[in-house]
């Protein structure tokens, strides 16, 4: 007689690229968990996968071979999607319509980058195995809200043991863990577990208070067993397996754990070739039987119905030290910052969406509020032996700010026509630093002056009726490593360039120059304050009332040199993020270049005439974007960003019609090759002669279509 076994593998690395210093990239992941799944459809050992929604969006932007791959193992029927939440936040620490809006954004991506209809979706993954009865079940079970109406949840066998009203010392889950093997691989592995198994652990039940929905312990044993690291320990699992035969009727062992850690990738030792040997044992082991988590539930009998108090995996509330309730990583006072940033923007978002702002802007930016909560809180070891929140879950909470800048962009989209020529300096972010916000009709421009003085967003509305309004420059949602600051151009790997980033200069300090500004044109200048050669470094940004187009002067003050400047393009970068990589293609004239997507043509123009020239790809990391470059050399250069239609004649014509207000004083026979400041124009050093006032967030919001009345502060209009 054999008992059953089934297998879950849970794929969650928020990693977008290669590149890493400290880490396994996306290949080497991906990877790895293409040589699990396909030994599991080599050997039809049925396996249910959860994978979440960044790992989804990061193979189908670096690695769409193996996304295609991962379709047809689960096309085979010998892989079987689970479902849970989009950017795995932990589920008790979030209100119920953010938990609900994970669940979603979850079963989109499953159909729309796996083919995997959500009705499909039985059984949910719980972000690090977190479970509280009062906020998860019914989210779960919500299928109005989600489009799904979970049967099953995955939780570990000790939940199913009371606290003692409450708390852990002296309960029920307390004694059975006394006897569970969470001291194994510290103090040895026992020389027989016959008669250990708790066999009453082992039958899914009934949560009582969860709606109907049903728990399907994971089974403790194993995940100190498989894979084995001994011999030996194949005669333990086939010990349980002989104690499993007096189970009660629909018993099942349950093998889950990370899908990294059986493939020995990002971070675990190498378990590879262990998980294979143990798999082909298992095929001739005649003492476990392989089923199909669903399918074996969707036939088993269900057990009494059981309370189950709030609570995780042992060593996560033990030995890491969250507590039975996460309560202790939750509340932590070096958590606190990053926990009410995280409110702040949400309700930023909810507000927005009340106020009916544009509804495509408004899901990008849920999209990085839902990011923002990745591993909610979570600790990593620290330098004095202690736990802190890990630096990654930092800069991650940090990033969910990313959305106010997309919010505003989502206001200003949803004004009714003629909007006006604007330039508003705010902290839009509340990051603590000013930003700059150039805006018409078609564009809206958001410039960092601090890091680089780069244009770090760029949404365009469609001009046609009803025209959509997209992302077309940043790339927000990519992982941020470990750096939590805002806009900051990403070094390690490369990542996040934005727009305008002078080569060398990427996060130099900018103070704002020139500014002018009339019903029909804007400019704003931005000078580099760093000491060195670029010290000077004049960016004269100009945007027509009429224009799809960003007319951009570079001036070097000093000697001359190289000037490469990068543009990285996201044309619908909301799209982009659902589909693959081949959903933006990639275009060129004599004069431009682009990247188009179904919904906007974005580019970048210069005129070959001033001596400049081209260059693509310049940074294939980058995620969600294709990055080019403008290259020349000497004191002078000009380009163009827009969107829509484009000739080779587009850009010189562009920049030629900005000279009068780019070079007022210009002798219009000068040569760019000449030092600026000989030719004519006004010293890129020269003060401003407005000085900007700056917008509260209230204002800006007011100013860019909120529901208060609007202030004139800190608009040039």
């Amino acid at each position: 007689m054999t008992s059953p076994i089934a297998f879950v593998l849970h794929a969650n690395q928020f990693v977008i690229t290669d590149g890493y210093l400290d880490r396994d990239g996306i290949s080497t992941t991906a990877a790895g968990y293409d040589a699990v799944l396909s030994l599991h459809v080599e050997l039809q050992i049925p396996v249910s996968l959860h994978i979440s929604g960044p790992v989804l969006e990061s193979l189908a932007w670096h690695r769409p071979a193996l996304l295609s791959r991962l379709r047809e193992h689960l096309a085979s029927g010998w892989v079987t999607l689970i479902g849970g939440t989009y950017g795995e936040n932990i589920m008790p620490l979030a209100s119920p319509r953010h938990n609900r809006r994970q669940l979603r954004a979850f079963h989109e991506i499953a159909e729309d980058l796996l083919g995997v209809p959500r009705h499909l979706l039985k059984t949910a993954w719980v972000p690090e195995r977190v479970w509280s009865t009062e906020t998860c079940a019914a989210p779960l079970r919500d299928i109005e809200a989600t489009g799904v109406r979970y049967e099953r949840v995955l939780i570990d066998d000790r939940l199913a043991h009371r606290l003692d009203d409450g708390h852990y010392p002296d309960s029920p889950r307390a004694a059975f863990d006394a006897a569970g093997p969470y001291r194994w691989h510290a103090e040895g592995f026992p020389s027989s577990v016959a008669g250990r198994t708790h066999l009453e652990g082992l039958q899914p039940y009934e949560i009582s208070g969860g709606d109907g929905l049903v728990a399907v312990p994971i089974t403790s044993y194993l995940r100190y067993l498989v894979p084995p690291h001994e011999l030996e320990h194949l005669d333990l699992l086939n010990e349980i397996a002989k104690d499993v035969e007096n189970a009660p009727p629909g018993s099942l062992l349950v093998f889950a754990d990370d899908l990294e850690r059986v493939a020995g990738v990002a971070g675990w030792e190498d378990g590879l070739e262990r998980y294979t040997a143990f798999l082909h044992w298992l095929n001739s082991s005649g003492s476990l039987r392989p089923v199909g988590l669903d399918a074996w539930c969707d036939e088993g009998q269900t057990g009494p119905e059981q309370h189950v108090d709030a609570g995780t995996y042992y060593e996560l509330a033990h030995d890491h030290g969250s507590g039975e309730h996460y309560e202790r990583w939750a509340f932590d006072p070096r958590w606190q910052p990053f926990a009410e940033r995280l409110d702040r923007v949400e309700a930023a978002l909810n507000q927005a969406e009340e106020d009916h702002a544009d509804p495509a802007l408004c899901a990008l930016a849920e999209r990085l509020v839902m990011l923002g909560r990745h591993e909610t809180a979570w600790q990593d070891p620290s330098s004095d032996g202690g736990r802190a929140p890990a630096p990654w879950v930092r800069a991650t909470a940090a990033h969910a700010a990313d959305a106010l800048p997309v919010l505003a962009a989502a206001r200003w989209a949803s004004e009714p026509r003629p909007l006006g020529l604007r330039v508003l300096f705010a902290d839009v972010d509340e990051d603590g630093d000013e930003e700059i916000i150039m805006c018409n009709d078609h564009l809206f421009a958001v410039f960092t002056p601090r890091h680089g003085g780069r244009l770090s967003l760029l949404v365009s509305r469609g001009t046609g009726p009803g025209g959509q309004a997209v992302v077309v420059v940043g790339n927000p949602a990519d992982h941020w490593n470990f750096q939590a600051e805002l806009h900051q151009y990403m070094e390690q790997p490369s990542n996040h360039p934005g727009g305008l980033t002078v080569r060398g200069t990427g996060n130099h300090a900018y103070a704002t120059g020139r500014i002018e500004i009339t019903a029909d044109q804007a400019l704003v200048e931005l000078l580099d304050t760093e000491g060195g050669p670029d010290h000077g470094l004049s960016k004269q940004i100009v945007l027509c009332a009429d224009s799809a187009a960003l007319v951009v002067c570079l001036q070097r003050r000093g000697l001359p040199g190289e000037l490469r400047t990068s543009v990285a393009l996201s044309p619908d970068y909301g799209s982009l993020l659902l589909n693959e990589r081949d959903l933006m293609t990639h275009t060129e004239g004599t004069s431009w270049w682009g990247a188009s997507s179904p919904t906007v043509d974005a580019w970048v123009a210069h005129d070959p005439a001033e001596g400049t020239t081209m260059l693509v790809d310049t940074s294939a990391a980058t995620g969600h974007s294709r990055v080019g470059a403008v290259d020349g050399a000497g004191w002078h250069q000009h380009l163009v960003i827009g969107s829509g239609p484009i000739e080779n004649s587009t850009g010189p014509a562009l920049i030629s019609g900005a000279n009068d207000i780019l070079h007022p004083l210009a002798d219009t026979g000068g040569h760019l090759g000449e030092d600026p400041q000989r030719a004519g124009a006004s010293s890129p050093l020269s003060p401003s002669s407005i000085t900007p006032r700056s917008m509260t967030p209230a204002e800006l919001r007011a100013e860019l279509g909120g529901t208060t009345p609007r202030k004139a502060g800190g608009v040039y209009a």
